[in-house]
């Protein structure tokens, strides 16, 4: 026991002094942080970075683990977004599920237990779960006939504006029994507190089940998405600078829309200040296409979408699979199969992954006799004959297996001081492995979705792109387009506020939801409220302990101005009617229309892993460490540090971490430059105002 114990410690040692120069290769998976420029840009996963800097249960530190599963509850409501009218006219559910259980393995690492795509976690598109404003949703009819999830028929008092909160009646008036976006949050917060408390104080058999505490964290993250949206998706920041005094900011609402507000119902409201109310966008069909696929090209910037996800999806399962047949046919042992003998009780994973790749293999060859849907291909299958029922069976032990290896690394490396760091680097073969497993189930679908999903789309933007200005064609307007008031795109000069208001919020939430757990006798009749209090307008912002969040929200935005080099001087341009219509709000950045700041891919998940692979496996067979100072290969397979030759298994299993962690050091060691610049724009460009600007200004 003793020689073990110092086994370890050497170990440990041996790889801090290893990698200690560069840390950065190994760091522990920054799961959320997505974002193009971190602290200037901001996504939902950069926003839950700050669950990081704030105390968990029993005032310890979130756990990596943790983070990751109240992020996946914030993420499957961007991807619910995949369940709606536009895509279940042509497409079955199951389907479309299994599409996204892909996306989400890739995102997380994870697809079993509480990481599982099932129906009820993922749901279907709720513009209230987003705060979307729901005028012209399913074009009027009632798309409960495609799934009784979805939401009824908008009645036109939703579209209304609430005179005693100035908010669009859908966010926060729950007078007409009308779903809003604070019913939706103040139950998805009930329900976390519900299982934290049962993880908390269960009682004798009941406290302590880890899947209460995961249910309790993905519906923590669901009701953070909803929170984090309110700046972002609604005019929040533009109205809280116009009472900053920057009045020439648009409102995104006609210039006719100014009201008094804040009044009781009944209440004279002649002499009271005007305000223009505060509204959320229309999310429509042509914004799914450019949040979820990336299908479209934005029709209001010049600047590309993203590359389409399921093409992107198709080609690494199809390059993975390929490298897996190209080492069969060679002879070699997977390089899986080599690392799970290296690693200590490992082993009898071997023997699952030959049974698994066996499947595999026959399931390609089975697809050679069945034709996409809607072809006549040759084969004894009929056409379509792509069950996504069975599919989701099939590939659920392929994930299963995946996260059994991983969680018992996970447990081997616990053990071992200073290596939790490694677990992702580790998991990269892994990934790869995996994701060729995967291909001959998931390929057929994606071929089959795309054909599907991509029939009359050029309609669909067309017609969508007609309703994009009618904030300045219709002085009356209150329902702006989801595209051109949204921040969730990096490029808008406004997301770094709103990302810095949505940070700020969770800071406010997440302890009260904690405190919640660990003390049942906290009323939710105090804590929920509280935290409700984020929606609100900033004109009608209150003092007081209930109300706090309010003058953090208000002060955020008057801190960012301040920081900015002119002071703001130049907002009342670049944010003026004319400003926003000519696109002088966004700078040379990345302009997507749809919930771009929710969805995408996590920063050393599985998409990086599988592109990294297959990088790595375009190189000569040389020593595997050659780059990492002091480290070599020896002969059978051991490994030699600062020229000691370790021994045994540990010599064994250091050679698979290292072999596997190697590519990390290379990434953190290898000078990139990206080749031009970002055009600026002519600054003698004359800047034009548009015939409403003195209107704001004035209002």
């Amino acid at each position: 026991m003793a020689i073990h114990n110092i086994n370890l410690v050497v170990l440990s040692l041996l790889l801090f002094l290893v990698f200690a120069s560069p840390a950065a290769a190994f760091g522990a998976g920054n799961i959320a942080s997505i974002s193009k420029i971190e602290g200037h840009n901001w996504r939902h996963g950069d926003i839950e970075d700050t669950l990081k800097t704030l105390l968990a249960l029993q005032g310890g530190k979130w756990t990596t683990m943790n983070i990751r599963r109240v992020y996946f509850g914030n993420w499957l409501r961007d991807y619910s977004q995949a369940l709606d009218v536009g895509t279940l006219k042509s497409v079955n559910k199951d389907t479309i599920r299994v599409l996204v259980w892909v996306l989400s393995f890739l995102s997380f690492g994870y697809a079993t237990g509480e990481f599982e795509v099932t129906e009820d976690r993922l749901g279907v598109y709720r513009p209230e779960e987003h705060i979307d404003n729901p005028k012209g949703y399913a074009d009027g009819m009632d798309a409960r006939v495609y799934d009784p999830r979805l939401r009824p028929q908008v009645l036109p008092i939703e579209l209304g504006i609430d005179p005693w909160t100035g908010m669009k009646n859908y966010i926060a008036n729950e007078s007409g029994g009308w779903a809003t976006s604070v019913a939706y949050v103040r139950e998805s917060l009930a329900r976390s507190i519900h299982f934290g408390r049962l993880y908390t104080s269960g009682g004798h058999g009941v406290a302590g089940n880890e899947a209460d505490l995961c249910e309790a964290l993905r519906c923590l993250g669901q009701a953070l998405h909803c929170l984090e949206d309110f700046s972002a998706h609604s005019n929040y920041v533009e109205l809280a600078l116009r009472e900053l005094g920057f009045l020439a900011v648009f409102p995104h609402t006609g210039v006719n829309t100014a009201m008094p507000i804040g009044a009781p119902p009944g209440a004279d409201t002649r002499g009271m200040p005007l305000h223009f109310p505060l509204v959320t966008g229309t999310f429509g069909a042509v914004d799914f296409l450019h949040s979820v696929l990336g299908e479209a090209q934005d029709k209001f910037s010049q600047t590309e979408v993203d590359p389409d996800e399921l093409s992107e999806l198709n080609a690494i399962l199809g390059d993975a699979h390929e490298q897996q047949k190209k080492s069969k046919k060679s002879g070699q042992k997977s390089m899986l199969q080599e690392l799970l003998t290296q690693v200590p009780n490992m082993g009898g994973f071997s023997s699952d992954a030959d049974r698994l790749e066996a499947d595999s293999n026959a399931k390609e060859m089975a697809n050679m006799h069945i034709s996409p849907q809607g072809t006549r291909g040759p084969g004894p299958a009929a056409p379509g004959s792509f069950d996504p029922v069975k599919t989701a069976r099939d590939i659920y032990p392929i994930l299963e297996f995946r996260d059994k290896v991983m969680r018992a690394i996970e447990s081997t490396i616990e053990k071992i001081p200073g290596l939790s760091a490694l677990v992702e680097k580790i998991s990269d073969t892994l990934a790869l492995f995996v994701l060729g497993l995967l291909a001959p189930y998931v390929q057929p679908i994606i071929a089959q979705v795309s054909l599907e999903l991509k029939a009359g789309s050029s309609q669909v933007v067309d017609s969508s792109a007609q309703q994009q200005y009618a904030p300045w064609d219709d002085p009356n307007c209150t329902d702006p387009t989801h595209s051109l008031l949204s921040k969730d795109h990096f490029s808008n000069i406004l997301n770094a506020p709103a990302g810095e208001i949505a940070s700020a919020i969770v800071s406010y939430t997440v302890p009260r939801v904690i405190y919640a757990w660990e003390r049942p006798d906290a009323p939710l009749e105090v804590v929920i409220p509280q935290i409700l209090s984020i929606f609100h307008h900033p004109a009608l912002r209150r003092v007081g302990q209930d109300f706090e969040i309010q003058g953090i929200m208000f002060s955020t935005v008057q801190r960012w101005v301040d920081r900015l080099p002119d002071r703001g001087a130049s907002l009342s341009d670049v944010l003026s009617s004319e400003g926003v219509k000519q696109g002088r709000n966004h700078t040379g950045g990345v302009f997507c229309g749809g919930h771009g700041g929710g969805h995408g891919k996590t920063k050393g998940g599985e998409w990086d892993k599988a592109k990294k692979s297959k990088k790595d496996g375009k190189g000569k067979k040389n020593d595997p460490f050659a780059n990492i100072p002091g480290v070599s290969s020896t002969s059978g397979g051991g490994v030699s540090v600062g020229g000691i030759k370790l021994p045994g298994a540990i010599g064994g299993a250091l050679g698979g971490f290292l072999d596997a962690a190697n590519q990390g050091y290379n990434d953190a060691n290898q000078k990139k430059s990206k080749d031009g610049k970002p055009k600026d724009k002519d600054k003698d460009e004359k800047k034009k105002k548009d015939k409403y600007d003195d209107q704001y200004e004035n209002t």
